[in-house]
């Protein structure tokens, strides 16, 4: 389903047949993506402009032919480097599930991204993307997806993930973080998510940023959004998920999913309804 919201144009749908993907393809300008992660593995084409993006501390531009690629929770935010905008496709999927199509067991390895410049990597990713959103024949999309997978893994992966925070730390940032999904409905005090943690506030407050890339504010913004895209994928109203994911409204759950997703909430509803049809 497509749809125009403002200065964004986008289009969003599902791909059974690609790993239980979701896909997307846009047009931006004028518009600028909030810090947030994704609970999946990100792969994005710039296909036109460029776009400026910052991850943990550096900054870097995205332009026309660049794969951006982005474990699964890295935070990151993106704004347009001119009046122009930029233009990309968009594959949201779930690490694992590449390796196993692989018949790897073994850990999934870090993404050596965040840009991949391979023009043999971008074609074959270009092929499935636009073969999936015309719902062409599959057998060959799904062997362009495969031919993708097996050159992504095989020159960009940096082996395994980084190692977990010492285990105090590993264990309050736990607790933390569980206290913060517990409460998405409450206005909760740092104070507060400190004390279910253990730690001092400050230690707490540099430790999350440290091990996250984002403040437990921004954590429990991004936290609200998954809370309302698992729900809608669920098939639960749209007020419905802005009340339970801690929205004060649904307008407020609307901002806060196009900044994040690209998207309304409206728009990735209709893509997870077509997938249910």
């Amino acid at each position: 389903m497509t749809r125009r919201l403002g200065t964004v144009h986008t289009k969003i749908w599902c791909a059974e047949d690609l790993g239980d993907a979701e896909l997307l393809r846009g047009r931006f300008s004028d518009y600028s993506y909030d810090v947030h992660t994704h609970d999946k593995a990100c792969f994005a084409l710039i296909t036109r402009g460029a776009i400026r993006i910052r991850m943990r501390g550096a900054e870097f531009v995205a332009r026309a032919g660049d794969l951006y690629a982005i474990d699964a929770n890295e935070p990151h935010a993106g704004w347009p480097v001119d009046d122009s905008g930029w233009s990309l496709r968009t594959l949201y999927v779930d690490a694992g599930r590449l390796n196993a199509l692989q018949g790897e067991s073994d850990q999934t390895p870090s993404l050596a991204g965040p840009i991949i410049r391979d023009g043999p990597l971008t074609s074959l990713f270009r092929e499935f993307h636009a073969s999936s959103e015309a719902a062409r024949p599959s057998l060959r999309r799904e062997e362009a997806y495969l031919a993708f997978i097996a050159r992504l893994f095989e020159h960009y992966t940096r082996g395994a993930l980084p190692p977990p925070p010492p285990r105090r730390e590993e264990r309050a940032l736990r607790l933390a973080r569980d206290f913060v999904d517990r409460h998405l409905d409450r206005q909760v005090r740092l104070a507060d998510i400190a004390h279910a943690a253990g730690l001092p506030p400050l230690r707490l407050f540099r430790a999350f940023e440290r091990a996250t890339g984002m403040t437990p504010h921004g954590y429990q913004r991004q936290a609200r959004v998954r809370r309302a895209a698992d729900l809608i994928r669920l098939g639960h109203s749209l007020s419905d998920a802005a009340l339970t994911a801690g929205f004060s409204d649904q307008p407020h759950m609307t901002r806060s999913f196009r900044r994040t997703m690209g998207v309304t909430p409206g728009a990735y509803r209709e893509a997870h309804r077509q997938r249910r049809a």
